[in-house]
């Protein structure tokens, strides 16, 4: 949203209102609003380039006229006798060319000229001025104007400088009555026209600085810095209050000159505060473009040195962390010292822990777990957490910060560290609300992109997070992953080495529970099954005391999901059978009921819990199967035959997972691929953690 540029909210009035009940009454800017002014200007006027100019050169040629013409008043008020001698020619006079349209300038110039004191004048003068230069943008414009005013006060003053030594520049000094203009540099009002550092020229002058950058930021793609719609929008608004202010100008320089009646000093005292505000609204805008195109620029960097380039880790984290070749120490933990980045890091694998400060207890005991082996193994590792905490910052988030930080051994970023990377973070490596863990060579190479889901899945085991060792993991039954973890029954790894039919169950509602129990019970007890069709029935979800435990079950589902995310990673997200079986199982997880049937820990089939009661409820159907065929064929084939007489569409809901994740999911029940939709969340600037 643009910055407005408004005065104090005052019933507008029309831009040629003769509507004062006093006639005497003098308009304010306030009249003159800036729904008002653009409108007038839109109505006439466009952002017209038919006509380029260089603008930083009249900018610098407008600097040159106007340092020398204030040395010489400055000397002149002073009665110091001063010439320009070689060298401050050398020092002023930079070699810049420009071709100036000198008939327009003339023309200018002559608008300028010899104008009634007041706003309705100068108002009047600048929409002219506006026509004169239709074919210009909107800052050469402004520019334009200032340089024809330049031109005018630059030859006062050069005509006084050399009227001791030149008749000619003397007889041109009295025509143009220079000694009139010399009787008010002692004048406030002359100081706060012209010669003050923030004089109205110079806020002029300062406000067309401001707009060359912002149009020099035009060539980039307003998506990477989407500040710079609003304040290119700005331009034209504040293109009229310059020329505006710089028409003022010249009209109390007239005064001067011929001994008439000033500008209202009201007049005079409202444009340097609108100046003030033009200025300090271009100021943020261009603080707040400045900052996205430092991130732009980090952006590009990080993308070369860290996905194309080798560059040395001591190098990219500094960056990452501040934009900077160097950084704030980094806290050891293990030591409680402050240490840093070269020290701590040079040669170093590095595995980046990136969270809010809302990280799970269970990650922390992984990744300590993590970290205590690979100490263990004398490992070429640091582990490093980064927090990403939404300012402003809060003395709750401090006391979480200084806790957690507590609990670590590994290296910490302090607390106000602002992650000048986070674009690249977000986009790049796609940090969103769940932690985000990214291994690193020393060469700053991404080894694992998110092994916080290997982390989760497999613990120590993941180590060294590569590809190569996810592989591996991978090539294991995944119920011995997944499941087995998620149980204390103390006979389970007997009845795996056995390979007996394990049927691990669990669920939300506990009156499933009791009727799967209960029926199980019943098969177990027939003939059939005792006579060599024999399973086992295990609980997925139950502590040490045989009671259900809900924090178990939710770091079940979360590795369900890991392991899913991770196959997707490394094998791809199109249909497999392990795919497939995970993902279906997801899909159950806030189902009454379900079960897995493995033999052993080799999975057989994952089916809903409605399905399995009626299986297990029409056993005598499909008992005289256990005569010829195992008991786990039998199941999944009458198990099957049930799934084709219904139909339940599947739902899965991909939590905020951070790092890559599957766009396209085949469906574990049929060939088709799983819709997808969309949701929008807005945080209105605040951090998304």
């Amino acid at each position: 949203m643009a910055t407005s540029l408004k005065a104090p909210s005052t019933a507008p009035m029309p831009l040629h209102s003769k509507q004062s009940t006093n006639p005497k009454e003098e308009l304010s800017t306030r009249h003159y609003s800036d729904d008002l002014v653009t409108g007038h200007i839109y109505a006439k006027h466009r952002d017209d380039d038919t006509v380029k100019i260089d603008l930083p050169n009249y900018i610098s040629v407008i600097e040159n006229i106007i340092e020398i013409a204030d040395q010489i008043t400055d000397n002149v008020h002073r009665g110091i006798e001063w010439r320009m001698t070689r060298s401050d020619a050398a020092l002023t006079t930079s070699n810049v060319v420009i071709e100036p349209p000198l008939c327009i300038l003339h023309r200018i110039s002559s608008q300028l000229s010899c104008k009634a004191p007041g706003i309705e004048k100068a108002h009047e003068t600048t929409l002219q001025i506006f026509e004169t230069l239709a074919n210009y943008p909107w800052e050469a414009k402004a520019v334009l104007t200032l340089i024809a005013f330049a031109t005018d006060y630059g030859d006062l003053w050069h005509l006084h400088h050399y009227s001791h030594v030149d008749p000619l520049a003397k007889s041109l000094a009295i025509i143009k009555r220079v000694a009139s203009l010399k009787k008010h540099l002692d004048s406030l009002r002359y100081r706060q026209v012209i010669l003050n550092p923030k004089s109205l020229i110079q806020s002029c002058l300062q406000a067309i600085k401001h707009m060359n950058e912002i149009k020099e930021f035009s060539k980039y793609d307003v998506k990477e810095l989407p500040e710079l719609p609003s304040a290119l929008r700005q331009i034209p608004l504040i293109t009229y209050w310059v020329i505006h202010t710089i028409v003022a100008a010249r009209i109390e320089l007239s005064t001067y000159l011929s001994e008439t009646e000033n500008q209202p000093q009201r007049y005079l005292n409202e444009l340097s505060e609108k100046m003030a505000i033009v200025l300090a609204v271009l100021e943020k805008h261009l603080d707040a473009i400045r900052e996205q195109h430092e991130e732009v620029d980090l952006y590009r960097w990080l993308v070369d040195h860290i996905e194309h380039y080798q560059t040395d880790i001591t190098l990219v984290l500094p960056k990452l962390l501040s934009g900077k070749p160097e950084t704030k120490p980094l806290f050891d933990g293990s030591s409680l010292k402050e240490v840093t980045v070269h020290e701590s890091l040079l040669g170093k694998n590095v595995i980046l822990v990136i969270s809010g400060l809302d990280i799970s207890v269970d990650d922390l005991t992984a990744i300590h777990q993590v970290y205590s082996e690979l100490k263990a193994r004398d490992a070429n590792y640091e582990i490093i957490w980064i927090p990403i905490i939404p300012e402003p910052y809060q003395e709750e988030d401090r006391k979480r910060y200084e806790y957690l930080r507590s609990t670590m051994k590994w290296h910490s970023v302090e607390f106000t560290t602002k992650i000048s990377g986070m674009r690249y973070i977000e986009e790049k490596w796609q940090l969103r609300e769940d932690p985000l863990v990214v291994v690193l060579n020393p060469q700053s190479k991404v080894v694992f992109a998110n092994a916080i889901h290997l982390i989760r899945v497999w613990g120590t085991e993941a180590i060294d997070f590569t590809h190569d060792r996810a592989k591996a993991l991978l090539r294991r039954n995944w119920p011995d992953s997944t499941l087995l973890k998620f149980t204390h029954q103390p006979r389970l790894q007997n009845w795996i080495r056995q390979e007996k039919s394990i049927l691990f169950y669990g669920g939300k509602d506990s009156k499933w529970i009791q009727q799967f129990e209960e029926r199980a019970d019943i098969l177990k007890s027939d003939p059939l099954i005792m006579d060599g069709g024999s399973f086992e029935i295990v609980r997925i979800g139950k502590d040490t005391k045989g009671e259900d435990d809900p924090s178990l079950m939710a770091r079940f589902w979360t590795t369900q999901w890991g392991y899913f995310v991770v196959k997707s990673q490394i094998i791809g997200s199109s249909a497999s059978e392990t795919t497939e079986d995970i993902l279906r199982l997801i899909s159950y997880q806030n189902e009454d009921g379900w079960v897995v049937l493995a033999v052993g820990t080799a999975p057989v089939l994952v089916g809903r819990g409605i399905l399995i009661l009626k299986l297990l409820e029409e056993f005598p159907k499909w008992k005289q199967s256990l005569r010829i065929k195992a008991f786990p064929d039998v199941f999944r084939e009458y198990f099957n035959e049930l799934a084709l007489q219904s139909h339940q569409c599947d739902r899965v809901i991909l939590p905020g997972f951070s790092g890559w994740i599957p766009m396209i999911v085949n469906c574990p029940e049929c060939p088709r691929f799983m819709e997808t939709g969309i949701s929008f969340k807005c945080c209105h600037g605040g951090a998304h953690m």
